[in-house]
């Protein structure tokens, strides 16, 4: 049925499909099989081959505010880009690194539909599978663990968002009947296995994310008292098999906000607290610290004709392994507040039309709306939205409006 349902692809959405399949497909094969990294750069060319099939439908899916905050992002970094006479090749690999995958959005949004979701989300529990079996198997015959244990991923900045938006989908999907309990709960354990293992105390904040936002919502029924339940009790045993450390740091709202405040182990900057030690070392001027040093100026990347000389002496600070560090860094403040703005814009925009929206549809808005808080979180937390890792969310960040959209043709909203 799954073959029968793929060969059915055509168009933009033959693209789509493509390019998560073979995201996952790159993941698995570059941390397991040690495939060249490289191949990664091949992911980002369904991004660019999107920009050209007209992703921007904005009279359907209502993107207005988003684009629009888009592309003044977009003008800033060229302004500043000129400003700091940065190299135009390095520019580009700016806007490749850090917005490109941005298209993401606004062409699931366009093409998708909750049918084309719907098969992802299958596609992912079978995923997850896959990602517990290579987290068991390089723990117990390589005895790898925290850091050097992804599982099926090349890094945190997948797994992370990955397994977050995994159990809110089956969250909603098992309060909506969709379904079975069994699914659930293999989604949840696995994902808190996968937390203690692999050191991915992010996974924990993402429950206590889920379960805040679902209390906070919707009415009382027995079905949401046995989710709470759930919930409640595997965060009690998850928590029970964390190291103390592990433990320490996410048993307070004030040692989370420590942790995050923490530089060292391999990072240069904290991932709270970073802007004001970026502005004295590197923002001499009031231009610079509206602009940055200028997009594309700390680009990483070893190509032909790319000046990586600034990258060379200050890789130390690790800034490209944060989003927050390298946006601020590299466009200052009216880049990062424009950047911080466009999540901002997209939560509003599901809260919105999840108001309007008939009720068989607002759950769907639910998982847009707690996919976008994780992003807003993760923008100071890793990279999961630079460069090709920013695909997955993105892709994951089209449900609400893929949704407007089908309402809209419907003529069931304005």
């Amino acid at each position: 049925m799954t073959t029968l349902f793929l060969k059915n692809i055509k168009g933009t959405r033959k693209y789509i499909y493509t390019a998560i399949i073979f995201f996952f497909i790159y993941e698995f094969l570059a941390r397991n099989f040690g495939l060249n990294r490289n191949f990664c750069y091949a992911i980002e060319i369904f991004s660019i081959i999107l920009f050209f099939r007209h992703p921007y439908q904005l009279k359907l899916t209502k993107l207005y505010i988003p684009f629009k905050i888009m592309i003044a992002l977009l003008l800033v970094t060229i302004l500043g880009a000129l400003i700091q006479t940065v190299n135009p090749f390095n520019y580009v690999m700016g806007v490749r690194g850090q917005f490109l995958s941005m298209v993401f959005l606004f062409a699931c949004a366009t093409y998708l539909s909750v049918k084309d979701y719907q098969f992802f989300f299958n596609f992912f529990y079978k995923i997850q599978i896959i990602n517990v079996l290579c987290t068991i198997i390089q723990y117990l015959f390589f005895h790898q663990s925290e850091d050097f244990n992804n599982g099926a991923f090349t890094s945190g900045a997948t797994q992370d968002i990955f397994c977050g938006v995994l159990m809110t989908y089956y969250f909603y999907a098992y309060n909506q009947k969709i379904v079975k309990v069994q699914k659930l709960i293999f989604v949840l354990t696995s994902s808190l296995f996968i937390a203690i293992i692999q050191d991915e105390r992010f996974i924990f904040i993402e429950i206590g994310i889920i379960f805040l936002y679902f209390c906070l919502t919707g009415k009382i029924n027995r079905r949401k008292i046995l989710l709470i339940a759930i919930m409640l009790i595997l965060i009690i045993v998850g928590f029970k098999n964390l190291s103390s450390g592990q433990a320490e740091t996410l048993n307070s709202a004030e040692n989370i906000l420590e942790y995050s405040k923490t530089a060292g182990a391999g990072y240069g900057l904290p991932r709270i607290g970073s802007a004001k030690i970026i502005s004295d070392i590197f923002f001499n001027s009031p231009i610079e610290s509206l602009f940055g040093i200028g997009l594309g100026k700390g680009a990483e990347n070893n190509l032909p004709l790319i000046d990586t000389s600034f990258y060379d002496k200050y890789s130390y600070l690790t800034y490209h392994l944060f989003t927050f560090q390298n946006v601020f860094l590299q466009t200052g403040w009216s880049g990062i507040i424009l950047y911080i703005s466009f999540f901002i814009a997209l939560l509003i925009y599901n809260f919105k039309y999840k108001r309007i929206s008939p009720p068989q549809y607002k759950y769907l808005y639910d998982i847009s709306i707690i996919a976008t808080i994780l992003c807003i979180i993760l923008i100071w937390y890793n990279a999961t939205l630079r460069i090709y890792y920013g695909i997955f969310p993105y892709f994951i960040l089209g449900i609400g409006p893929s949704i407007t959209k089908l309402l809209n043709k419907k003529r069931e909203i304005n």
